[in-house]
């Protein structure tokens, strides 16, 4: 039995999205913070009042999902509650120490290791150092949003303890709990709801379903970017297939795990149940792959978010690395596509441009360069599509899942995570055709079930791009 595997990359890959993901992120920097700080000075401690506020200020957070919006409020909390208790700054300093320690061991250490592994490169860690002092979207990419959240519940358990064992009075505190509240509500208000605005489709099924359906998933493309580059596959399908003008908008979270779970199901993650990319969450609800035979291509993502039964081929990032992996895994997708005859839907995903967003940011060199990498090998498999006598009856997607801004993406703070390009291509695709109305990743199931003569899963929202068909 072969030491590394599967099972073990698997587990491996989980352990870094629960340290990653900014919710237990939070939870482990607080109790690494509060350890830390009371090694050097002992605090009183109060144990049910310390609980208490710990699951009050992560429900505080939750409620407003980590998002910027909330910060302003938290802080306001944080110094009015110092002003007025005035506890031992040391302790505080000590916890804030803490949790900036524990970040950048998860930064340096936990994210940045296995990307090293991946990219083959020693420097990764510390561009990514570099990047991520300047980045706001909340995730664990970025320090200060990180360190921020981290902090906050170490001080509300903190500021609780320090109350409660000197019976001072609780009043400023649960004001500002009230307070907390309805900032929290408020900014929960105005998160994206992921409905989209267009519901449009058609009166009568495909008169002529396609016999596949192909998608190319680029992941972490953004459409900006793409516009900039001129990818010449990618310019050839404006040509020669069709394409949307303005791009699709991604979801809230715009990640991996749920957006893949809105492509496959057309549903929001509010209703599929994958809302971030940490543990415990599978699709709840009808998917493509429920509908028609399927195989999904790709990293260990691809197994996170796939039901069972649908059939899923793995390449191992740290095996073969970044620079290879997508090669390797198309391999096995051009030998499905002379062979298999059973399989109505392939679904790709490419790794390099997402990797190197994460790696060395969303503008540098290394990722504009993957990015003209997933283009050429987009040109071979359309070769072989091209080549197959059931060519006729294959339409081709090439889309993103998400975007990338600096050196992440999640929450539609900037146009680059956030819009994602989406072409149409193959022999019944109207040629140089440009869609002008506006969409979302939630249409690319329904286009697809649509394609391959399929209803629409049942929790499905979204239109159908039929115009694109000649």
């Amino acid at each position: 039995m072969k030491l590394y595997n599967e099972h073990v990359e698997n587990f491996g890959v989980r352990i870094i999205y629960l340290f990653n993901t900014i919710n237990s992120f939070c939870v482990l920097a607080s109790i690494f913070a509060l350890a830390l700080a009371y090694f050097f000075i002992p605090y009183p401690l109060a144990i049910l009042p310390m609980i208490g506020a710990a699951v009050a200020s992560f429900l505080l957070m939750k409620g407003a999902d980590w998002h910027p919006f909330y910060v302003p409020c938290a802080l306001s909390s944080l110094v009015y509650l110092f002003i007025t208790y005035l506890p031992d700054v040391n302790v505080y300093l000590l916890a804030l120490a803490g949790v900036t320690i524990f970040y950048l061991g998860v930064l340096l250490v936990i994210n940045g290791g296995p990307q090293v592994i991946v990219g083959r490169d020693l420097t990764i860690p510390f561009r990514m150092l570099s990047l991520c002092i300047m980045s706001v979207v909340p995730t664990t990419l970025s320090l200060p949003i990180s360190v921020f959240f981290g902090f906050f519940m170490t001080f509300a358990i903190l500021i609780t303890g320090h109350a409660v064992g000197s019976s001072l009075s609780l009043t400023p505190l649960l004001v500002t709990l009230a307070l907390n509240v309805v900032c929290s509500l408020v900014v929960r208000r105005y998160l994206p709801d992921n409905v989209p605005t267009n519901q449009y489709r058609p009166a009568q099924p495909i008169s002529k379903p396609f016999k596949k359906v192909v998608i190319l998933n680029i992941d972490g493309a953004r459409w900006d970017l793409v516009q900039k580059l001129e990818l010449p596959t990618l310019t050839r399908l404006m040509g020669e297939g069709a394409y949307l003008r303005n791009g699709l908008l991604t979801v809230y979270r715009a990640l991996t795990n749920p957006a893949f779970g809105t492509i496959l199901t057309g549903a929001r993650p509010q209703e599929h149940g994958i809302f971030d990319n940490n543990i415990g969450q599978s699709l709840k609800v009808e998917g493509l792959g429920d509908l028609v035979k399927i195989t999904i291509y790709g990293c260990m993502h691809m197994n996170h978010f796939a039901k069972d039964g649908w059939e899923t081929k793995i390449v191992s990032l740290p095996e073969i690395g970044i620079q290879k992996s997508d090669d390797v895994a198309m391999e096995w997708l051009l030998d499905d596509l002379r062979n298999d005859k059973e399989t109505r839907l392939f679904v790709f995903d490419y790794s390099e441009a997402d990797f190197c967003g994460h790696s060395y940011g969303g503008q540098s060199k290394q990722y504009k360069n993957a990015l003209r990498k997933v283009d050429a090998r987009i040109a071979k498999v359309l070769e072989v599509i091209e080549s197959l006598e059931d060519s006729e009856d294959t339409a081709v997607i090439v889309c993103s899942d998400h975007g990338m801004h600096n050196l992440d993406h999640g929450y539609r703070l900037f146009r680059g995570e956030s819009y994602v390009p989406c072409f149409f291509y193959g022999k019944r695709i109207k040629k140089g055709f440009v869609v002008e109305k506006d969409g979302m990743i939630n249409d690319i199931c329904l286009t697809t079930a649509w394609m391959l003569g399929q209803k629409y899963p049942a929790n499905a929202q979204g239109q159908v791009f039929d115009e694109v068909v000649a």
